[in-house]
């Protein structure tokens, strides 16, 4: 993509740079929204008539618009995730020793480093292309391509669509393998709170989870529970819930709601006291400011994908009214 200005009917996309790394700005007149080229990671969205920000001299983490929250020491380098926004896990959710054995079978011989999370966050992606006045809600379209880049050879289209209600994001993944390949992933999304002991997350009701930080005294994995009522903070929380329903999360001044398809797992983290010294790019207090709701293919949710096929996996991120 050249770095001059891409304009269309309704929006335009502007390459900049934040610290080390290329980003693409995209504004209309009512949403404004900054996706990194490298990792393909979104790191900031904001809707409604605000003026226009100049992230080449103000980065994401310092305007208290955004949708997503932005760790005030995150660092824009290059090989290093940035910590906020919507970083790609893919196409290894989370450790790798502790995905299914399939998965693990599938990356043994990678030639990138999947050990956590995968390789798509430090990866480069192309710009495809970006459009506008798409539907009648006016929606900007842009995509971004990973093709082909390790073995085994998964090509991953990611699809970002922003209008005025907000965004939704698609990862679509096809197999050019001549056999089947196992993979997981997840939309790692950041949001931000005012108050993590005052935020809630409503939609999991019943549904089981995996407590990773729980293990079961019988076969030695992770405890097996089931979410009664909302899901809210008193300590550090990091559970694979297996479903994705449609989720409400209300904080002291927002509601959010997230809408997934092609899930059926959703993560759920906040790291806590004790943790938060232990993350990178993380203020020792900055667990009371942010959550993690992840859409997600992981753990007995990941996906199997013979030679030829394409998965789809999206989010759909709005505020709620």
């Amino acid at each position: 993509m050249p770095h001059t200005v891409l304009s269309s009917p309704a929006a335009t996309v502007k390459r900049i740079k934040i610290g080390a790394l290329d980003a693409l700005d995209i504004r209309a007149p009512a949403y404004q929204a900054v996706v990194l080229l490298q990792g393909a990671q979104l790191i900031y969205f904001s809707s409604g008539k605000l003026p226009t920000k100049d992230f080449e001299q103000l980065a994401p983490q310092h305007v208290s618009d955004n949708w997503l929250w932005v760790s005030a020491q995150a660092q824009y380098d290059t090989q290093d995730s940035v910590r906020g926004g919507v970083p790609l896990c893919w196409p290894v959710f989370g450790l790798f020793s502790a995905n299914p054995e399939a998965v693990k079978t599938s990356f043994k011989d990678s030639l990138y480093d999947v050990t956590q999370h995968g390789y798509a966050r430090t990866q480069v992606f192309d710009f495809e292309r970006f459009g506008s006045e798409i539907g009648d809600n006016k929606t900007s379209e842009l995509v971004l391509t990973l093709t082909g880049s390790s073995s085994p050879k998964l090509d991953l289209t990611v699809t970002f669509s922003f209008n005025d209600q907000g965004v939704n994001i698609k990862l679509t993944t096809q197999n050019q393998e001549a056999h089947t390949v196992h993979f997981s992933q997840a939309l790692h999304t950041y949001l931000p709170t005012a108050d993590i002991t005052q935020t809630v997350i409503g939609g999991f009701d019943g549904v089981n989870y995996s407590d990773t930080l729980q293990t079961d005294a019988t076969n030695g994995g992770w405890q097996t529970k089931t979410q009664q009522g909302d899901i809210s903070f008193e300590g550090e929380v990091d559970r694979i819930y297996h479903g994705a329903p449609d989720i409400t999360l209300t904080t002291p001044t927002q509601r959010y709601q997230l809408i997934a398809t092609g899930s059926n797992s959703t993560v759920v983290w906040n790291p806590w006291i004790k943790k938060a010294k232990q993350v990178s790019q993380f203020a020792e207090d900055d667990y009371l400011r942010m959550l993690c709701i992840e859409t997600a293919n992981a753990h007995l949710d990941a996906v199997t994908l013979q030679s030829g096929q394409t998965h789809s996996l999206s989010l759909s991120l709005s505020q709620a009214h």
